[in-house]
């Protein structure tokens, strides 16, 4: 898991005209196509992606260009269930298809105490702008340090990599090829590495 100094500054002229389009009686939130609505999803795509190395936040896999898997744009406490903070770029974070689906974090209430102000809320998960996430979770790198297995160092810890699935043998298995794939990439002649990234149309 990635732990994050900062989220997405969002310019005041965006968020003051995002607020105004959400006050409106036949508002469709997140799904709304206004402007501002539209800039907001891409600067916390574009800064997102910058910030997070385009890693996903939960299991650190690449996505975008530089992964096989689609960036989502995730809300940490979900807009569904807390409405109040679709907007709050402290409340979103970019990951992959697999960590935002619905067989593994969806829906799930994150939430223990909701407070009116979003940063004294409290979280079941393991949050990657508020909390330290090395005093929770932490990979047992290998000698190349890469991070392939996982484990938790508190019980919120254990409880995050449980809940997203992080241990499971599938996402073990592809940080494992991640590994794997830049270990070997590495050692690839130029000409060689070339027809690999023409090959599978990704930045190496």
């Amino acid at each position: 898991m990635l732990n994050l100094d900062a989220c997405a500054q969002i310019i005041d002229a965006v968020l003051a005209a995002v607020e105004t389009v959400l006050n409106q009686p036949d508002t469709k939130g997140w799904s709304s196509q206004a402007k501002c609505v539209n800039d907001f999803k891409y600067e916390i795509m574009t800064q997102g992606l910058q910030m997070q190395g385009s890693r996903c936040v939960w299991c650190t896999l690449e996505v975008a260009e530089k992964g096989h898997r689609t960036a989502h744009r995730d809300h940490i406490a979900p807009k569904n269930r807390y409405a109040q903070w679709t907007f709050t770029p402290m409340n979103l974070v970019i990951s992959c298809e697999y960590c935002n689906g619905f067989k593994v974090k969806g829906e799930l209430d994150t939430v223990s105490v909701c407070a009116e102000q979003y940063a004294d809320s409290e979280f079941v998960i393991v949050h990657p702008y508020i909390d330290d996430t090395s005093i929770h979770i932490r990979f047992v790198d290998n000698e190349a340090g890469h991070p392939i297995l996982i484990e938790g160092l508190s019980d919120r810890g254990t409880w995050t990599i449980e809940t997203m699935s992080l241990d499971s043998t599938h996402m073990t298995k592809q940080r494992a090829k991640d590994f794997i794939f830049a270990r070997e990439t590495e050692a690839l002649a130029e000409a060689d590495l070339d027809i690999l990234k023409r090959a599978l149309n990704r930045r190496v």
